[in-house]
């Protein structure tokens, strides 16, 4: 059974986290989706973008067909 002790724990722990939260949500989350929308992750810009080409002898998408050679070969 709960004792009026346990439920005041219980409502406490309750408003902690809710505060928890929020202070999450107000300071560290907007940093977060700042960096996720402006691209950088590690240092690269989420703007450029590579196209890739199949090398027509194994079938790998490359970047440069001029510098790639083929494991099989």
């Amino acid at each position: 059974m709960l004792s009026p002790v346990k439920i005041i724990l219980i409502i406490l722990v309750l408003i902690g986290v809710f505060f928890a939260h929020r202070f999450y949500r107000s300071t560290i989350a907007p940093s977060l989706d700042k960096a996720r929308k402006n691209g950088n992750i590690k240092g690269r810009s989420g703007d450029k973008m590579l196209d890739l080409e199949e090398c027509p002898d194994c079938g790998a998408f490359v970047a440069d067909l001029d510098g790639h050679r083929c494991k099989d070969k």
